[in-house]
């Protein structure tokens, strides 16, 4: 191909990947060719990750650079830890159970029948899309070097592509795993418990919930509960639920023309005015400011 029927072709590749998951890339940084397809979400202040259960024929690695809760892998609930690769296997159901804010990840889409042949070459087993990937610095660098060529635009190397795409694969493949996760297991007894409670709290996020339902939900002690619902999630139960609380309210903000005290009672806070600081602490500006701020392309 010369350079224009290349283009049109890697075009054509990536309007091939199937509309369930193209549809997850709206307001993404896009780089690809015809073998990869990176996804890199970087808006974690205004945005609102949607809840993003979905399946394609492509692997998916997903990078998480702030933690993400409630990563999915067919029927295993798990937590994204920053410094790992998450892998999923072609057509299985995987991705985001819940709508999150404040977070930022790269999603690395490759088609199957290309990883399938390097790791065919490598003589690699299925093992990889069992546990976590290290996030080193050679699959970091890749992953930039990827990037950097692909914004050349018109004078990017099509070739180089095609060797730093490889190399980021085989990297992949021949990185190390940490087998101490296994994402399609529960390896602590209290982790179903705790995500029954998230899950809760997601659900009911809009009343007052306290601490010892939340325990006896869990099937653990009050004095145990926090300290086991903060290994699992990374915060206290409290923290988690004004989180929740005031993701739910930048919807109603950007989505609504509802008062500040409306938005306040739906979304579980008892007065307005607690509702006005705990959001000012929670993004830094006030309510109306952020609705301003929200509407202002509109």
């Amino acid at each position: 191909y010369d350079n224009r029927e290349r283009i049109l072709y890697m075009i054509k590749v990536v309007n091939s990947y199937s509309e369930n998951a193209k549809e997850l890339y709206d307001n993404c940084n896009l780089y690809y060719n015809e073998n990869i397809f990176i996804a890199e979400y970087n808006f974690p202040n205004k945005d609102e990750v949607k809840c993003r259960i979905h399946s394609h024929d492509e692997y998916e690695f997903f990078v998480p650079y702030t933690p993400v809760p409630f990563l999915v892998n067919e029927d295993s609930i798990f937590f994204g830890e920053r410094g790992y690769i998450y892998p999923a296997k072609s057509n299985s159901n995987h991705g985001i159970k819940y709508g999150l804010s404040n977070v930022e990840y790269t999603d690395v889409l490759v088609k199957k029948e290309y990883l399938d042949k390097i790791m065919n070459e490598l003589n690699c087993s299925d093992e990889i899309f069992n546990h976590p990937i290290y996030l080193s610095r050679e699959l970091k660098f890749y992953l930039h070097i990827f990037e950097q060529e692909f914004l050349k635009n018109d004078q990017k190397d099509l070739v180089k592509l095609d060797m730093v795409a490889n190399l980021f694969c085989r990297e992949l493949i021949s990185g190390s795993l940490n087998k101490d996760i296994n994402i399609f297991k529960e390896k602590q007894s209290y982790q179903k418990g705790i995500y029954l409670v998230a899950d809760f709290i997601n659900h009911n996020y809009d009343r007052e919930i306290k601490i010892e339902e939340m325990a006896e939900l869990a099937g653990l002690s009050k004095n145990y509960f926090g300290f086991a619902f903060k290994k699992a999630l990374g915060e206290t139960p409290h923290s988690y639920l004004i989180k929740i609380r005031i993701s739910k309210a930048k919807v109603l903000l950007e989505s609504t023309d509802y008062s500040l005290s409306e938005i306040a009672h739906k979304v579980g806070f008892k007065k307005a005015s607690s509702f006005t600081s705990q959001f000012k602490a929670s993004t830094g500006m006030l309510p109306s400011k952020y609705r301003e701020y929200s509407r202002k392309d509109y």
